[in-house]
């Protein structure tokens, strides 16, 4: 494991002993009951928008300081090798909560050994894709992965509809409207509606709720499920060429291939990619902040924090680093975007409450086919009604 391997490097160079605890991607439900303990991790590694959404902004260090620190090695300062695009999504009321050390993005996957018909043809519209999966599921395929017990998830689906139905601010805009009259607007109609009728085709895999991360997407990447596609971040291939290792496949049976989300509705977001920064923070009463600072500074340095792209096959922070192959078709879609829009329309991080009391208990409703898309937006405008009221 990559930062394993560089934590070693780090305490033999420094002598700042580290102690990893690798808790996956529910790392923040475990770091909040020791919050409230006062016995938080020095350290704590996760999406940038999470750490807001589910700790509190009024829980995490400021690193301001960090960012006029020169970088272990180098001539520059850490805030020097972070583009200035990251930093909206970094710094919330002037405070910087959050180092970046990789970009992750969100477009849809699949293996150009298995469908390269979607490297030179992928669906132009929302239309198009269900007549592709429609192909699919004719041809005995169960044509997309889906680990459905983590709800955000299940939520990229109509999250990347939306965006592009109504482009930037339709998620926020719509959860901070006290009135909940947004739900009914036409963006929500388009998008709600597409993924009513995706949940509804049988698509997803049988018992994709009920099944533990990974899986979906490890049976995607060993095709021990017959699927085709998989709407996830870029760190996908990393996770799945790890699982393949550890099963005993080879990682080079996956020839990895992307596409944008096609066009929904009026298809006001055509030129959005969705794309937000992985990376640290310090909880504010955390015991060693200078020990994980001095951390930050060593990681930061462009060969150490290079190996991301070329170890780990993610796409990093800095940009004046030669990023991985496997996500050539991303790195395009993110190069050729008009803009670049947070994960979730950045609603986590402007209504990190809305999310967990509203947004994502009908998430999992709306895809455990409990309710249909107008109940959905019907019961996210009463609730969202009820959140404001209770503010």
């Amino acid at each position: 494991m990559l930062l394993a391997e560089l934590f070693e490097d780090f305490t033999e160079k420094t002598g700042i002993q580290v102690e990893a605890q690798w808790a996956g991607r529910e790392v923040l439900t475990q770091v909040v009951p020791r919050l409230n303990s006062g016995n938080p991790p020095d350290l704590v590694d996760q999406a940038a928008s999470d750490f807001p959404a589910k700790l509190g902004l009024d829980n995490l260090a400021d690193l301001t300081d960090l960012w006029a620190t020169p970088i272990d090695g180098e001539d520059i300062t850490v805030g020097e090798s972070i583009p200035e695009s990251l930093m909206d999504a970094l710094r919330t009321d002037g405070k910087i909560f959050c180092f970046p050390y990789s970009v992750a993005g969100e477009t849809i996957f699949f293996n150009k050994r298995i469908t390269p018909e979607l490297a030179e043809n992928p669906p132009q519209s929302f239309d198009d894709l269900l007549a592709y999966l429609d192909e699919r599921k004719a041809a005995g395929r169960t044509p997309i992965a889906l680990d459905g017990d983590i709800k955000d998830y299940e939520a990229y689906w109509l999250e990347s509809a939306l965006l592009r139905a109504g482009g930037r601010g339709v998620i926020t805009e719509a959860a901070q409207d006290a009135t909940g009259e947004n739900f009914g607007s036409k963006p929500w109609v388009d998008a709600t509606e597409a993924i009513g009728t995706l949940i509804a085709g049988g698509y997803f895999p049988a018992g994709f709720q009920g099944t533990k991360f990974p899986t979906q997407q490890a049976s995607f990447a060993d095709q021990s499920t017959k699927t085709d596609m998989i709407l996830m971040g870029t760190w996908l291939p990393s996770e799945a060429s790890s699982s393949l290792e550890k099963s005993g496949d080879d990682p080079e049976s996956v020839e990895w291939g992307s596409f944008k989300f096609p066009a929904v509705g009026d298809n006001v977001g055509a030129g959005i990619a969705i794309s937000g920064p992985t990376g640290f923070a310090i909880p504010i009463k955390a015991r060693n902040q200078e020990a994980a600072k001095t951390w930050m500074a060593y990681f930061a340095n462009k060969e150490r924090c290079g190996r991301i792209a070329s170890d780990a096959k993610n796409l990093t922070a800095r940009t004046d680093i030669d990023q991985s192959p496997e996500l050539a078709d991303y790195g395009r879609e993110y190069a050729e975007a008009s803009e670049i829009v947070p994960f979730t329309d950045g609603v986590g991080v402007a209504e990190p409450q809305w999310v967990t009391d509203v947004w994502q208990p009908l998430i999992n409703d709306f895809f455990g086919a409990k309710i249909d898309a107008a109940e959905f937006r019907e019961q996210l405008a009463a609730n969202t009604v009820t959140y404001h009221g209770n503010q």
